[in-house]
């Protein structure tokens, strides 16, 4: 049979090839991390996020397999997906999945009885946790799960969005930036990272496209605006903001994810509805992922196609330390440095829930990124 994998463009068809060898077929889990060698691939699968990053994967797989490629490991997407429903919905339990997994099967058409069952389990984490203990990524989440499920009759979804997103503007959204903060404790409330915003505004924008309200489609645009303000000159996108003002607090790590396709499912959709003018930071979002960055180097590996994690500090501690720093600077009002090429390192470690979000913001487009600079 030909081969129907260039349908998907040249990263979109590296990246299945890719999740189709991280594929654990007994259990039906995709790995939270894999690292290669001269041995081959090594996966990591004992971690708590793994079913997370399954679902996110099984998102972008099954948006690949309905874009019209015949690939034979893509058109098992369905079985997949219900082989996980199998072993692991009663696993998935905290809210983020569980946003995660109504998403999933509400954008496939999968287990429409167990849509109701979802919007239930999200619907009692609204009323019996407190907001303080909920952040903007699981938030969000939900809301986009909400959305798609009210989209498709799903009983108690449009309600449940709605009960969402007042949560959401209401707690989380700074009146002065209309950006959202991480959560409502004291010192999260100052900071937010790229993806919470990124999750956030994919999230406002499904909201906006089911209600037709315009208070969603204001805090995307405005959110979307802000975004393409404090991208970075090489077109790197930062990893800490502050909520106030908007500043990059840290640039550091600069995640390949963020790159090629998180920062896509908000700059795609304002592309498309022609809301702002985003081809130049797609473009050099793109091309810090080709080479055009810091340190020089390519985030897809030489040889055999890999997505490499990020750029970051090469340092001991650095998870702690970039915490440290952006607090301070959230407390000063001070900006961050912007990047450079000194003291940093290529963490060459995989995610498969990356390959998932390059599936689900670029398959079936006609504007497919390359695997090389032009």
């Amino acid at each position: 049979m030909l081969d129907q994998r260039p349908l998907l463009g040249e990263l979109g068809s590296a990246s299945a090839s890719l999740l189709e060898d991280m594929y654990r077929p007994e259990d039906a889990l995709f790995p939270h991390s894999t690292r290669q060698d001269a041995r081959g691939l090594e996966h990591t699968f004992e971690h708590p996020h793994t079913i997370r990053y399954t679902i996110n994967t099984l998102l972008g797989l099954q948006r690949a397999a309905r874009s019209g490629c015949q690939d034979r490991f893509l058109q098992s997407t369905e079985g997949m997906v219900d082989r996980f429903v199998e072993l692991h919905l009663g696993e998935t339990i905290d809210p983020a999945s569980v946003g995660l997994l109504l998403l999933l099967l509400a954008e496939g058409g999968r287990h429409e009885s167990l849509l109701g069952e979802l919007v239930g389990r999200i619907g009692a984490t609204v009323q019996q946790a407190p907001a303080d203990s909920l952040t903007i990524q699981e938030l969000s989440w939900m809301l986009w799960g909400a959305s798609a499920a009210a989209r498709v009759d799903a009983t108690g979804a449009t309600s449940l969005a709605d009960r969402l997103f007042a949560t959401m503007d209401e707690r989380f959204v700074d009146p002065s930036s209309l950006l959202a903060r991480h959560s409502l404790s004291r010192y999260r409330s100052r900071i937010v990272s790229f993806g919470g915003i990124v999750y956030f505004l994919r999230a406002t924008y499904e909201y906006a496209a089911l209600t037709g309200e315009r208070r969603p489609r204001r805090l995307f645009e405005s959110g979307v605006e802000a975004m393409l303000g404090i991208q970075g000159p090489r077109g790197e996108w930062p990893w800490m903001i502050s909520v106030r003002t908007g500043i990059p607090l840290d640039f550091y790590p600069v995640f390949g994810v963020h790159q090629d396709s998180m920062a896509m499912l908000f700059l795609l959709p304002a592309l498309d509805d022609g809301l702002l003018d985003v081809e130049d930071a797609i473009a050099r979002s793109l091309a810090w992922s080709l080479g055009k960055n810091e340190l020089h180097v390519p985030m897809y590996g030489a040889g055999r196609f890999f997505a490499y994690r990020s750029i970051r500090r090469d340092q001991r501690l650095f998870r702690q330390r970039r915490y440290a720093r952006s607090l301070a600077r959230a407390f000063a009002d001070r900006s961050g440095s912007l990047t450079g090429g000194k003291g940093l390192m290529v963490n060459r470690e995989c995610r498969s829930y990356h390959l998932g979000w390059i599936l689900f913001a670029w398959a079936g487009r006609p504007d497919q990124p390359r695997l090389e600079a032009p």
